[in-house]
């Protein structure tokens, strides 16, 4: 596992006058449909089964939230409700309230033994990387289509977009190449590529 990541002059008062920022580097974001794939063949789950838990934990984390607790997942961490509003005084008893109360956002509190399994990451400088999200060379893109396809019977645009740190737009010119070369069909929509080992 590998985490790009950039320094990034700071703006403005931070913490003991730090001249640079981390930020991390993403190339993308897994969605459900990825990491899917990826318990489906780790366990005996499908992706339907992860489906109907993650809808029936959401449901049952809004009505825990809305009650006032802390929700707590093990190996996860904990969520919780940040509440904002105005703040005003009763004139008659000094007493404070909030008018018009509203969730703010709900926080995460990650737990150690997640923290922990995080520890073995490597991290890369990306800062200085002169051709971000170059254009790969065949080699390695026939290397990332042999890993992908080994691990899946199909692919998606994201999927290459992760392997090979690409940009949207170079992802989807080199879909566009692999499509005419042979090398990948596209089984999905126009809007929705889902790719599959073409015939060469």
């Amino acid at each position: 596992m590998t985490v790009s990541y950039k320094l990034l002059k700071t703006k403005g008062r931070v913490a003991n006058d730090a001249k640079m920022r981390v930020v991390v580097d993403s190339y993308d974001t897994a969605e459900m449909d990825r990491m899917g794939q990826h318990i489906e063949k780790a366990s005996s789950l499908t992706s339907a089964d992860l489906t109907g838990a993650l809808d029936a934990l959401r449901s049952e984390m809004v009505d825990q939230l809305g009650n006032g607790y802390r929700v707590h997942l093990p190996g996860l961490g904990y969520f919780s409700l940040a509440v904002k509003g105005e703040v005003c005084e009763d004139p008659k008893t000094g007493h404070f309230r909030l008018r018009n109360p509203h969730v703010r956002t709900v926080k995460f509190r990650p737990e150690k033994e997640l923290l922990k399994a995080l520890h073995g990451i490597d991290f890369e400088n990306a800062t200085y990387r002169r051709t971000p999200y170059a254009a790969p060379q065949p080699a390695e893109v026939a290397a990332a289509l042999d890993q992908l396809f080994s691990a899946s019977a199909f692919i998606l645009v994201r999927d290459l977009r992760a392997a090979l740190h690409l940009s949207r737009p170079v992802a989807y010119r080199l879909v566009q190449a692999l499509e005419a070369a042979g090398k990948v069909r596209n089984v999905g929509t126009s809007r929705q590529k889902i790719l599959v080992k073409g015939e060469r």
